[in-house]
């Protein structure tokens, strides 16, 4: 893989075949801004072009992440925010925005533009919000690989390769939302969160005491449960809950046993409850669901 050591972009087309997919890249591209030199570069179409005197508005979105430098991002439901190395920013359709590097400190700038349900779905979810644009991801190894494995593909158009660059946007935007997460976490408690995982995933069968999975992976009980559900977005409970239901999955779509001999086997206080409880999360019974991925009898 390529580091893409001066400027590059490239703006593509976009069939009603790539729309349909959910997730589609309309441009993409690198800028090393040294100090003094001007912003934005020239050379981008009319409909993306646009000045820090009279911002922009556009009809996708952007993801940006610098790398070195400083800059400044304003949008009308965000004011006015400071850019930093390590930072991301995001920039969504129909939203005023306008955004530059620092004159005296210019920036290295990844960036990549896209649409499509997909990412409405994410939004309209409150993943990511237009009140919040600026990320403070820090310096991420993961985040960089994806725009670079971007950039490569987007030079190089291997087989599928729109497809690939929807699947690099993923990574990007799953990458960002990562890092937010864990910055400002020390190293300590993400060892120890990932070390109550294992623990809660080794036994599926036992509802875990929140203060003997603290105390084992030298926790106080409520910093735990913070930290735990700052990483994962569920209580140790809920994660260990969703643990045994995608554990029931398997045994419902591998095995012969029994939704009663498969409450057992995971715990949970009847077949009843279990029942009660897999239909929640499924979104049908343990009985529909196995008649649902079983193939149809041949006559």
């Amino acid at each position: 893989m390529s580091h893409p050591i001066r400027d590059y972009f490239r703006y593509l087309a976009v069939s009603d075949r790539d729309r349909q997919w959910g997730l589609y890249v309309t441009a993409g591209g690198f800028n090393a801004i040294a100090p003094g030199d001007p912003y934005p570069r020239t050379g981008h179409p009319r409909e993306y072009a646009f000045a820090w005197s009279c911002g922009r508005v556009l009809h996708e979105y952007q993801a940006h992440y610098v790398t070195r430098g400083q800059g400044e991002f304003e949008s009308e439901p965000s004011g006015g925010k400071a850019v930093d190395a390590g930072n991301a920013f995001l920039l969504f359709p129909g939203v005023w925005h306008r955004y530059r590097p620092i004159a005296e400190a210019g920036w290295d700038e990844y960036w990549v533009s896209f649409g499509g349900d997909y990412v409405a779905r994410l939004v309209e979810q409150g993943f990511f919000s237009p009140v919040d644009p600026v990320l403070t991801t820090g310096s991420s190894d993961v985040i960089l690989h994806a725009y670079l494995t971007f950039i490569d593909r987007l030079r190089s158009e291997p087989t599928g390769f729109e497809r690939l660059l929807a699947a690099s946007v993923m990574e990007i935007l799953a990458g960002m939302l990562g890092a937010v997460h864990a910055h400002g976490t020390d190293s300590r408690n993400l060892e120890g969160i990932r070390q109550a995982k294992l623990i809660l995933e080794e036994d599926m069968t036992q509802v875990p005491a929140i203060e003997k999975l603290a105390a084992a992976v030298g926790m106080s009980t409520t910093h735990f449960h913070r930290v735990f559900r700052r990483q994962t977005g569920l209580s140790p409970y809920q994660y260990h809950l969703q643990l045994r239901i995608n554990r029931a999955r398997e045994m419902l779509s591998g095995s012969a046993l029994t939704v009663k001999e498969i409450s057992v086997a995971l715990g949970f206080e009847s077949a009843f409850h279990f029942s009660k409880i897999f239909k929640k999360k499924a979104g049908q019974s343990p009985h529909h669901f196995r008649r649902s991925i079983q193939p149809p009898t041949v006559r």
